[in-house]
């Protein structure tokens, strides 16, 4: 009897696995002398999963060991991630759902400071029910909020454990009845929300805010190409949160979400928030190969 039909592996807690196998997630332990613990010395990628099928996952994990390398921590090799996948989900008997998984990679443990080689990095994978919003939600679209305390940290680049100035963000705009956070960069420049990357257009004209503190969107990728199929280009320009405001359509757009049409900013309305052009992105972002 393997695994997957054992019915102790189908258990009312999430089964998560980590450093090698699956386990409850009540079992799951990490050193407290761990540097991801200590210091947020990691990095994570987040994915959606629908009935077993990741999208896009080449991208993220290219993404993910692309930041590992720059940070210095030792990349999981020879993991088959589509199959570890596959066995999470099933394990927490998510075949037939909709699911958010997420890939976790601390340095592990290693005296000293500054980035120390580790023996070996720490790895967690985490299959959790994902529920988008509701057809009306993404029909009405989203209202923003510039965040005003602060710019993006260095890091943004990267999708670090360091990613409590983010969390601040979004509170933010939740404490003034917004949906997501506006994020500004050193240079007074806007860059990204606080998780996902922001697509506007103006007279016509798609563009997206470049920035060397956003994190490289793989959504935003995905939706540029189809876009350049329709005989769009996709411009990446230098903008300020007035050129935001002035844009007849913005869209939001993480993994997770697929895109997010915009009807507000910062009290500002947004005059096209295009929601019917946004739900056909989505549906082809969520296809299955093939099936578009």
């Amino acid at each position: 009897m393997s695994d997957r039909d054992c019915p102790h592996s189908r258990q009312s807690g999430p089964i998560v696995w980590l450093a090698g196998k699956f386990l409850p997630v009540e079992q799951a332990a990490v050193s407290p002398l761990d540097r991801g613990f200590l210091y947020g010395d990691g990095v994570f990628e987040t994915m959606r999963c629908e009935r077993g099928w990741v999208f896009y996952l080449e991208d993220h994990v290219q993404r993910l060991f692309g930041s590992l390398r720059e940070l210095r921590i030792a990349p999981p090799v020879h993991l088959d991630w589509r199959s570890l996948i596959a066995g999470l989900v099933a394990r927490n008997v998510l075949d037939d759902a909709v699911a958010s998984v997420k890939i976790v990679v601390t340095r592990g443990i290693a005296p000293g400071y500054g980035l120390p080689p580790a023996a070996a990095p720490t790895v967690c994978v985490t299959a959790q029910p994902y529920h988008p919003p509701e057809a009306a939600i993404y029909q009405r679209g989203w209202r923003l909020k510039v965040f005003e305390s602060g710019f993006s940290p260095p890091l943004s680049k990267y999708k670090s454990l360091n990613y409590l100035y983010f969390l601040m963000a979004r509170q933010d705009a939740l404490d003034a009845d917004a949906d997501e956070a506006v994020i500004i960069d050193p240079g007074g420049h806007v860059a990204e929300t606080s998780a996902g990357s922001i697509l506007a257009r103006t007279a016509d004209r798609w563009w997206t805010p470049a920035s060397p503190y956003q994190l490289s969107g793989i959504t935003l990728r995905q939706v540029a190409r189809f876009l350049a199929e329709q005989g769009h280009v996709v411009e990446r320009r230098t903008a300020t949160r007035q050129d935001l405001l002035a844009a007849e359509t913005v869209w939001v757009l993480n993994s997770l979400l697929g895109v997010m049409p915009v009807y507000a900013i910062s009290g500002a309305a947004i005059s096209n928030p295009a929601a019917d052009e946004a739900a056909q992105m989505r549906r082809r972002l969520f296809s299955r190969p093939g099936q578009w």
